[in-house]
């Protein structure tokens, strides 16, 4: 089946002129590969927003079961009935025909597959169960989410970048997002839409799993039993005290004022970071500012209200840590609590809020801004190409400039035929190096110059001994750019459609057959419910997918 694999050797981004939307596509999948599970949606492929319309999620596929069980069976398991049914019909055997034959019938034969993955293995054996139906997988990469000239740096986690794009699609920039899985995790946006940066540390239950490792009298604490705690804190009011008299209780209430202090210290930090700006001028708290991923004319609103999102399968916990007295899950005083400004210039105050499936949201975000840059592209190359000689343009090239301005700027200065009949442009940079390129690349170049302007004058930075490459005549090189639930391990299934071993769990948003989008500021929850082998290709009674469609706005 035709299929766009990761390579090797990692790109930077994705080829969006193979790998956006295609026109007709009805839907869409994307996953996210995280440490402990595989989260899954659909996309509406006839909406501009692409926004998600079903969640589910099922445990990591085991090579084992790949090996001995039929590769298109395991997909099948892994499906809810509406994305099953779109890929394979209303059949209940779900063979390859079947697959083939729905392909037939749709304007858009291919399915397109979006990945955002930490879990190579997994994205590996999720290319496998995919290849058996027409299908496009698509690998996305951190350049896909942010540029370099963004604040990206190479060494930051795709999931990360791409749960950042989520906020930055919800409520604008500056964004601020609280990660909580395996490991917890903090990133955030200024009000330009630069990267600050973040941080990295441990999750809840990995702290936990530490202590009990690397110690000999310290208890295991399970996820349920930090769940029934947090739960009694908040519903008899009984929070977890500084103080505490049992070991469990001791542990659970040291790891929970980390992350509560910890977090609060951040927030403090970001809203001096980002919106110091925003302070000096006011007017721009209702100016629009550029959405990730997007291209240079795709704009979003800021994030006035302040608004500070956590994510992931400890991200309830998490929000309630940093809300006011703490969210009645540890002890607080009140003196903590009291608003403080720094020269009553910049309010304090902000709002937290739950969002479990901010990956999928961020991955919307470039879906829609790739098909309206290849849409703008279609239009620009349309134009008359004399009317771009004169221009100017810029170009980010992988070096260390003597300045610390690796983009270049230059001017178009006439159009050429090439090779096989195809016009194209001859640039010339303001150091003196000439180059040709493609009406695609100049349509790049064009973006980037409306972002960056003319070079900023800046005083020398001392010369790190590397230099722009050489001109070529032709080209020179381009710029490269977990929810709060409680699984049970299953069992291996028997048969095609059957949902036992590693039944999604599916989580609706509205009536189970017909999916309709909620605003997206809709707080989204799910729970599991354990997978028990199931004797019917088609079964859903038990371990069915818990499918989540979101409530009407």
């Amino acid at each position: 089946m035709t299929e766009l694999r990761a390579q090797s050797k990692l790109p930077h981004k994705t080829n969006w002129s193979d790998a956006a939307p295609l026109d007709g596509e009805e839907l869409i999948f994307s996953i996210s590969c995280g440490n402990s599970h595989l989260h899954w949606a659909t996309h509406h492929g006839n909406a501009e927003d692409y926004n998600p319309l079903i969640f589910w999620r099922t445990p990591h596929l085991k090579e084992e079961d790949l090996e001995h069980e039929d590769l298109l069976g395991v997909l099948s398991r892994n499906l809810p009935d509406d994305p099953h049914d779109h890929i394979f019909g209303k059949s209940v055997d779900a063979t390859a025909e079947d697959a083939i034959s729905q392909s037939k019938q749709r304007a858009a034969p291919l399915i397109s597959v979006y990945i955002v993955s930490t879990n190579r293995g997994q994205e590996a054996l999720l290319a496998k169960i995919w290849s058996t139906v027409p299908s496009r997988f698509v690998v996305m990469r951190g350049g896909d989410f942010f540029k370099k000239e963004e604040g990206r740096y190479d060494t930051m986690g795709t999931d990360r970048l791409a749960t950042l794009t989520g906020a930055v699609h919800l409520h604008g920039h500056p964004a601020l997002v609280f990660d909580g899985g395996t490991a917890t995790t903090y990133s955030a946006t200024d009000s330009s839409g630069t990267i600050l940066g973040g941080g990295i540390g441990p999750g809840i239950q990995s702290k936990f799993r530490s202590l009990t490792k690397d110690t000999d009298a310290l208890p295991e604490i399970t996820t349920e039993q930090v769940l029934a705690r947090v739960n009694e804190a908040q519903e008899k009011g009984k929070p977890l005290p500084t103080f505490a008299r049992n070991t469990q209780e001791a542990m659970m209430a040291d790891a929970f004022q980390e992350f509560a202090l910890k977090g609060r210290n951040v927030i403090e930090h970001w809203l001096e970071k980002a919106y110091d700006k925003l302070a000096d001028n006011p007017a721009e708290t209702t100016s629009e500012v550029k959405s990730a991923g997007a291209p240079a004319e795709t704009t979003t609103k800021v994030n006035t209200d302040k608004r500070v999102i956590c994510t992931g399968g400890d991200g309830d916990i998490l929000m309630q840590l940093l809300q006011p007295h703490y969210g009645g899950v540890i002890e607080h005083m009140e003196s903590n609590d009291r608003a403080k400004s720094k020269d009553n210039a910049i309010s304090r105050s902000y709002v937290v809020e739950a969002s479990k499936h901010l990956m999928h949201y961020g991955i919307a975000s470039v879906l829609a801004a790739q098909v309206k840059l290849r849409k703008s592209k279609d239009a620009f190359s349309k134009n008359p190409h004399e009317e771009h000689v004169g221009k100017r343009v810029a170009k980010h090239f992988e070096v260390e400039a003597d300045d610390g301005d690796n983009i270049f700027r230059g001017k178009v200065m006439k159009v050429i035929k090439a090779e096989g009949g195809e016009n194209e442009f001859r640039i010339k940079y303001d150091d003196g190096d000439s180059e040709d390129v493609t009406t695609s690349e100049l349509f790049d170049m064009f973006e980037l110059f409306s972002v960056h302007g003319e070079k900023k004058s800046r005083k020398a930075a001392p010369a790190k001994g590397k230099k722009k490459p050489a001109p070529k005549k032709v080209k020179k090189a381009k710029s490269s750019d977990d929810e709060k639930a409680v699984d049970i391990p299953s069992v291996p299934a028997k048969s095609a459609k059957s949902k036992a071993n590693g039944a999604p769990t599916e989580e609706k948003k509205t009536d189970a057959k017909k999916a309709t989008k909620a605003e997206p500021s809709d707080v989204e929850k799910a729970v599991d419910i354990p997978s028990v082998p199931s004797k019917s290709a088609k079964s859903k009674a038990n371990g069915a997918p818990l499918e989540e469609k979101k409530t009407d706005a």
